[in-house]
Protein backbone atom coordinates (compact mmCIF):
# COMPACT_ATOMS: atom_id res chain seq x y z
CA UNK A 1 0.00 0.00 0.00
CA UNK A 2 1.38 3.40 -0.96
CA UNK A 3 1.66 6.23 1.58
CA UNK A 4 -1.06 8.19 -0.24
CA UNK A 5 -3.40 5.23 -0.16
CA UNK A 6 -2.66 4.63 3.52
CA UNK A 7 -3.52 8.24 4.32
CA UNK A 8 -6.83 8.02 2.46
CA UNK A 9 -7.58 4.72 4.17
CA UNK A 10 -7.31 6.28 7.61
CA UNK A 11 -8.91 9.66 6.75
CA UNK A 12 -5.77 11.60 7.63
CA UNK A 13 -5.26 15.16 6.46
CA UNK A 14 -1.87 15.18 4.76
CA UNK A 15 0.17 17.44 7.02
CA UNK A 16 2.76 15.06 8.41
CA UNK A 17 3.44 11.35 8.25
CA UNK A 18 3.29 11.22 12.05
CA UNK A 19 -0.48 10.74 11.75
CA UNK A 20 -0.39 8.09 9.04
CA UNK A 21 -1.50 5.26 11.31
CA UNK A 22 -4.04 6.95 13.59
CA UNK A 23 -7.20 8.99 13.54
CA UNK A 24 -6.42 12.69 13.46
CA UNK A 25 -8.83 15.26 14.86
CA UNK A 26 -8.73 18.93 13.91
CA UNK A 27 -8.37 20.98 17.10
CA UNK A 28 -10.54 23.94 16.16
CA UNK A 29 -12.50 24.32 19.41
CA UNK A 30 -15.79 23.51 17.74
CA UNK A 31 -18.16 22.00 20.25
CA UNK A 32 -18.72 18.28 19.78
CA UNK A 33 -21.57 16.41 21.42
CA UNK A 34 -21.51 13.14 23.34
CA UNK A 35 -24.07 11.67 25.73
CA UNK A 36 -25.94 14.98 25.83
CA UNK A 37 -22.87 17.01 26.80
CA UNK A 38 -20.90 19.69 24.93
CA UNK A 39 -17.12 19.33 24.79
CA UNK A 40 -14.51 17.68 22.60
CA UNK A 41 -12.53 14.50 22.12
CA UNK A 42 -8.90 14.71 23.18
CA UNK A 43 -6.16 12.10 23.00
CA UNK A 44 -4.96 11.63 26.58
CA UNK A 45 -1.71 9.89 27.50
CA UNK A 46 -2.21 9.41 31.25
CA UNK A 47 -4.37 10.27 34.25
CA UNK A 48 -2.23 13.28 35.17
CA UNK A 49 -2.93 14.86 31.77
CA UNK A 50 -6.60 13.91 32.02
CA UNK A 51 -6.99 15.67 35.39
CA UNK A 52 -5.23 18.76 34.01
CA UNK A 53 -7.63 18.89 31.03
CA UNK A 54 -10.64 18.53 33.29
CA UNK A 55 -9.39 21.47 35.34
CA UNK A 56 -8.70 23.50 32.17
CA UNK A 57 -12.26 22.98 30.93
CA UNK A 58 -13.77 23.57 34.38
CA UNK A 59 -15.14 20.05 34.63
CA UNK A 60 -14.92 17.69 37.60
CA UNK A 61 -12.75 14.64 37.06
CA UNK A 62 -15.61 12.48 38.38
CA UNK A 63 -17.84 13.71 35.54
CA UNK A 64 -15.11 12.87 33.02
CA UNK A 65 -14.76 9.39 34.51
CA UNK A 66 -18.52 8.85 34.46
CA UNK A 67 -19.23 9.98 30.87
CA UNK A 68 -16.30 7.90 29.57
CA UNK A 69 -16.77 4.92 31.93
CA UNK A 70 -13.11 5.18 32.94
CA UNK A 71 -11.52 2.85 35.46
CA UNK A 72 -8.44 4.55 36.95
CA UNK A 73 -6.58 1.28 37.43
CA UNK A 74 -7.08 0.24 33.78
CA UNK A 75 -6.65 3.59 32.04
CA UNK A 76 -4.28 3.72 29.07
CA UNK A 77 -3.63 6.19 26.28
CA UNK A 78 -6.84 6.80 24.34
CA UNK A 79 -9.32 9.41 23.16
CA UNK A 80 -11.46 10.79 25.98
CA UNK A 81 -14.45 13.11 25.80
CA UNK A 82 -13.92 16.17 28.02
CA UNK A 83 -17.18 18.05 28.73
CA UNK A 84 -17.01 21.84 28.77
CA UNK A 85 -18.27 23.68 31.84
CA UNK A 86 -20.71 26.56 31.34
CA UNK A 87 -17.92 28.95 32.32
CA UNK A 88 -15.58 27.55 29.67
CA UNK A 89 -18.30 27.82 27.02
CA UNK A 90 -18.79 31.45 28.04
CA UNK A 91 -15.04 32.00 27.60
CA UNK A 92 -15.22 30.62 24.05
CA UNK A 93 -18.14 32.92 23.27
CA UNK A 94 -16.23 35.94 24.57
CA UNK A 95 -13.37 35.03 22.23
CA UNK A 96 -15.81 35.15 19.32
CA UNK A 97 -15.51 31.44 18.59
CA UNK A 98 -18.55 30.03 16.82
CA UNK A 99 -20.42 27.51 18.91
CA UNK A 100 -22.79 26.52 16.11
CA UNK A 101 -22.75 22.76 15.62
CA UNK A 102 -21.86 21.32 12.24
CA UNK A 103 -25.24 20.44 10.81
CA UNK A 104 -26.77 19.06 7.67
CA UNK A 105 -30.35 18.63 6.59
CA UNK A 106 -31.69 15.16 7.35
CA UNK A 107 -32.75 14.71 3.73
CA UNK A 108 -29.15 15.06 2.51
CA UNK A 109 -28.10 11.58 3.72
CA UNK A 110 -29.82 8.21 3.54
CA UNK A 111 -29.13 5.04 5.49
CA UNK A 112 -26.45 2.89 3.79
CA UNK A 113 -28.39 -0.22 4.83
CA UNK A 114 -31.98 -0.06 3.63
CA UNK A 115 -33.96 -1.21 6.67
CA UNK A 116 -31.69 -1.57 9.72
CA UNK A 117 -33.14 -3.00 12.92
CA UNK A 118 -30.41 -2.16 15.41
CA UNK A 119 -27.10 -0.44 16.09
CA UNK A 120 -24.65 -2.71 17.90
CA UNK A 121 -22.03 -0.01 18.57
CA UNK A 122 -22.33 3.76 18.39
CA UNK A 123 -19.93 6.68 18.20
CA UNK A 124 -18.00 7.00 21.45
CA UNK A 125 -15.73 5.01 23.71
CA UNK A 126 -15.71 1.24 23.30
CA UNK A 127 -13.34 -1.25 24.88
CA UNK A 128 -11.19 1.64 26.09
CA UNK A 129 -10.85 3.20 22.63
CA UNK A 130 -12.66 5.76 20.51
CA UNK A 131 -15.16 4.27 18.04
CA UNK A 132 -15.73 6.90 15.31
CA UNK A 133 -18.95 5.62 13.74
CA UNK A 134 -21.85 3.18 14.02
CA UNK A 135 -22.00 -0.58 13.46
CA UNK A 136 -25.07 -1.85 11.61
CA UNK A 137 -25.51 -5.65 11.68
CA UNK A 138 -26.81 -7.27 8.49
CA UNK A 139 -26.54 -10.66 6.73
CA UNK A 140 -23.57 -11.25 4.48
CA UNK A 141 -24.28 -9.98 0.98
CA UNK A 142 -26.74 -7.26 2.06
CA UNK A 143 -26.58 -4.29 -0.30
CA UNK A 144 -24.56 -1.30 0.90
CA UNK A 145 -25.64 2.00 -0.67
CA UNK A 146 -23.97 5.40 -0.93
CA UNK A 147 -25.43 7.65 1.78
CA UNK A 148 -24.94 10.70 -0.46
CA UNK A 149 -23.70 11.26 -3.98
CA UNK A 150 -19.95 11.68 -4.23
CA UNK A 151 -16.60 10.54 -5.55
CA UNK A 152 -14.83 7.33 -4.55
CA UNK A 153 -11.45 8.36 -3.10
CA UNK A 154 -10.59 5.00 -1.54
CA UNK A 155 -11.62 1.44 -2.34
CA UNK A 156 -9.56 -1.46 -1.09
CA UNK A 157 -8.34 -3.38 1.91
CA UNK A 158 -7.67 -1.12 4.91
CA UNK A 159 -6.25 -3.02 7.87
CA UNK A 160 -8.75 -3.40 10.71
CA UNK A 161 -11.45 -1.90 8.49
CA UNK A 162 -11.17 -4.76 6.01
CA UNK A 163 -12.59 -4.07 2.56
CA UNK A 164 -13.48 -0.39 2.80
CA UNK A 165 -14.78 2.46 0.69
CA UNK A 166 -14.38 6.19 1.32
CA UNK A 167 -16.62 8.67 -0.49
CA UNK A 168 -15.91 12.39 -0.77
CA UNK A 169 -18.99 14.64 -0.83
CA UNK A 170 -19.60 18.36 -1.12
CA UNK A 171 -18.98 20.78 1.77
CA UNK A 172 -16.05 18.73 3.15
CA UNK A 173 -18.20 15.71 4.05
CA UNK A 174 -16.70 12.23 3.84
CA UNK A 175 -18.31 8.84 4.51
CA UNK A 176 -16.65 5.49 5.16
CA UNK A 177 -18.11 1.98 4.67
CA UNK A 178 -16.06 -0.83 6.21
CA UNK A 179 -15.86 -4.64 6.64
CA UNK A 180 -17.50 -5.32 3.25
CA UNK A 181 -17.31 -8.73 1.60
CA UNK A 182 -17.26 -7.31 -1.93
CA UNK A 183 -16.51 -3.82 -3.29
CA UNK A 184 -18.47 -2.80 -6.38
CA UNK A 185 -16.81 0.55 -7.16
CA UNK A 186 -13.27 1.76 -7.76
CA UNK A 187 -11.31 4.92 -7.03
CA UNK A 188 -12.38 7.75 -9.33
CA UNK A 189 -15.97 6.55 -9.79
CA UNK A 190 -18.73 9.09 -9.14
CA UNK A 191 -21.71 7.49 -7.43
CA UNK A 192 -25.28 8.62 -6.87
CA UNK A 193 -27.10 8.66 -3.55
CA UNK A 194 -28.60 5.21 -3.05
CA UNK A 195 -26.31 3.50 -5.57
CA UNK A 196 -25.10 0.05 -4.48
CA UNK A 197 -21.36 0.29 -3.78
CA UNK A 198 -20.60 -2.88 -1.79
CA UNK A 199 -21.94 -5.99 -0.09
CA UNK A 200 -21.94 -6.49 3.68
CA UNK A 201 -19.29 -8.79 5.10
CA UNK A 202 -16.97 -9.37 8.04
CA UNK A 203 -13.50 -8.56 6.70
CA UNK A 204 -10.76 -6.96 8.77
CA UNK A 205 -11.12 -6.81 12.55
CA UNK A 206 -14.72 -7.88 12.87
CA UNK A 207 -16.77 -10.18 15.09
CA UNK A 208 -19.55 -10.79 12.59
CA UNK A 209 -21.28 -9.55 9.45
CA UNK A 210 -22.01 -5.82 9.73
CA UNK A 211 -21.35 -2.42 8.17
CA UNK A 212 -19.18 0.07 10.03
CA UNK A 213 -20.33 3.50 8.85
CA UNK A 214 -18.80 6.94 9.50
CA UNK A 215 -19.69 10.52 8.60
CA UNK A 216 -17.09 13.27 8.94
CA UNK A 217 -16.97 16.96 8.15
CA UNK A 218 -13.52 18.57 7.81
CA UNK A 219 -12.27 15.29 9.33
CA UNK A 220 -14.33 15.83 12.51
CA UNK A 221 -16.24 12.61 13.30
CA UNK A 222 -19.99 13.24 13.54
CA UNK A 223 -22.61 10.97 15.04
CA UNK A 224 -24.52 9.41 12.13
CA UNK A 225 -27.55 8.99 14.38
CA UNK A 226 -27.81 12.79 14.60
CA UNK A 227 -27.70 13.15 10.81
CA UNK A 228 -29.43 10.16 9.21
CA UNK A 229 -33.25 10.09 8.98
CA UNK A 230 -34.82 8.97 12.23
CA UNK A 231 -35.72 5.29 12.54
CA UNK A 232 -37.19 3.14 15.28
CA UNK A 233 -34.01 1.22 16.11
CA UNK A 234 -32.65 -0.87 18.93
CA UNK A 235 -29.48 0.99 19.96
CA UNK A 236 -27.18 -1.09 22.10
CA UNK A 237 -24.75 0.50 24.56
CA UNK A 238 -21.07 0.35 23.71
CA UNK A 239 -19.21 -2.23 25.80
CA UNK A 240 -16.83 -0.68 28.34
Amino acid sequence: MTIKKLLLCFFVIVTTLTFANELYFIDNEHIQRYNGKSGKWVEVANLKQLKALAEQFGTSIDEVYAINTINEKKFKKSYVFIPYSDAYIQTLMEKGISLEPISVSYNEFIWPIGDPEKITSGLGRRWGRFHPGVDIPAPKGTLVRAAMEGKVIYAGYCGNYGNAIVLEHRDNYITRYAHNSVLLVKVGDYVQKGQVIALVGSTGRSTGNHLHFEIRCADIPLNPLDILPEKNLIIMKNPK
